[in-house]
């Protein structure tokens, strides 16, 4: 699909700024026009404007998959390269208290920008930033995480099919169809899309380990309404209505909650009490998410703290889910039990959960560090907010 190419005056006006975009593209740059601009960068992430600049690779990079839509990343530009950063001031809280579920987001927009840059004349060799998330204790500036080194192509590169898909893929939380057979080619392709080693799928179609996998999700989600810190750090990033989507260009709303008609009527229009609203969470994750997903899965990895693994998951999680989106399936991550296996870490509790997941894997030696479901869906995902390209590069 190829959507209408916005020109180059109305790119600018959402702030893209690169040292190696024309001048001109600079210069051109005034107050925004657009009503949506918390959602403008979808339409524009193309624009013939950046077409064969690096403004194109961060372009495709912000439209990433993350958590909580939080957008953790900066990227800083320079002649042959880009450097990728964990902003880590946008961390999680409770929620991620290692940051591995930000480096996750960070893979997944480093694997958009690696296939924008084929698109647009540029070979690219990632370097992973080597270390621990362990020894990352940081709440407040920016770390690299990776550096795209970029040679120019003498030659065309064969645009990868996934790249189309860069601006189709949004994650679909309303309920799927389990009667209907997922495509057998994507889900024939699964496996080969992992080309890591330290990087292993592992998926649950039914049986005893699909049973531990749903009751683990679910659990979890009890377990993280049940936890003061955890829920407040959540809470604090939902954007229940437009004001706030447009102030912040982040966050989870409403609107992309994968809510029935008449529960997005009262959340919008009532004022709910949080636990309501918590409860909501556990019996739709229940009832209308894994109880309704033919497919489920775990991304797992040898060390779930090492930084490269988790950069490396990130990019296998957006492969997949563009592949996901090609096909016609829909994908959603739950990534609670991971979320508890961090917050006991954290607390210095016993590795419980970690146990836990190691049983339904039945494979000790490889952590989980993604949980997913998949299926087809009657509704239609839509877009999440995104900051402007401005807000994300830095100096």
């Amino acid at each position: 699909m190829t959507l209408a190419a916005p020109n180059r005056r109305a790119f600018l006006r959402f702030g893209a700024v690169t040292v190696l975009a024309p001048q001109a593209l600079i210069a051109a740059a005034c107050a925004p026009e657009a009503t949506d601009a918390a959602h403008a960068p979808w339409t524009l992430w193309d624009a013939p404007s950046a077409k064969g600049t690096t403004l194109a690779l961060v372009a495709a990079g912000i439209l990433a998959a993350n958590p909580h839509d939080s957008q953790p990343w900066l990227f800083h530009v320079e002649d042959g390269a880009i450097h990728v950063f964990a902003d880590v001031s946008r961390n999680l809280g409770a929620m991620d208290p290692f940051l591995r579920e930000m480096h996750i987001g960070l893979g997944c927009a480093i694997e958009n920008m690696n296939l924008a840059a084929a698109a647009n004349g540029f070979g690219a060799e990632v370097e992973l930033t080597p270390g621990s998330l362990l020894q990352l204790t940081d709440r407040k500036g920016y770390v690299r995480a990776a550096t795209l080194h970029l040679t120019r192509l003498t030659t065309p590169a064969t645009t990868p099919a996934s790249y189309r898909a860069i601006p189709l893929r949004h994650t679909n939380r309303y309920p799927y169809d389990r009667s209907r057979p997922l495509p057998a080619a994507w889900r024939a392709d699964l496996d080969g899309l992992v080309d890591d080693p330290r990087v292993r799928l592992f998926l649950f179609e039914g049986g005893a380990s699909r049973t531990a996998y749903d009751a683990a999700v679910v659990d979890a989600t009890q377990a993280i309404i049940s936890d003061a810190p955890m829920i407040a750090d959540s809470d604090r990033w939902i954007r229940s209505d437009a004001a706030q989507v447009e102030k912040y260009r982040s966050g989870p709303t409403l609107e992309t909650a994968g809510l029935s008609p008449a529960t997005y009527l009262m959340a919008k229009t009532l004022p709910l009490p949080a636990r309501f609203k918590h409860d909501a969470w556990v019996s739709q994750t229940r009832d209308s998410q894994v109880a309704t997903a033919p497919l489920t899965g775990f991304i797992a990895a040898r060390d779930r703290y090492d930084r490269p693994t988790a950069l490396a998951v990130g990019r296998i999680w957006q492969r997949l889910h563009l592949a996901a989106t090609l096909a016609g399936v829909a994908v959603q991550p739950l990534n609670q039990p991971m979320e508890m296996v961090d917050r006991e870490r954290q607390l210095g509790r016993p590795p419980a959960w970690d146990h836990r997941l190691a049983a339904v894997t039945g494979a000790p030696d490889w952590q989980p560090t993604f949980s997913f479901r998949a299926g087809l869906s009657p509704h239609t995902a839509g877009a999440s907010p995104r900051r402007a390209l401005a807000d994300a590069i830095v100096a």
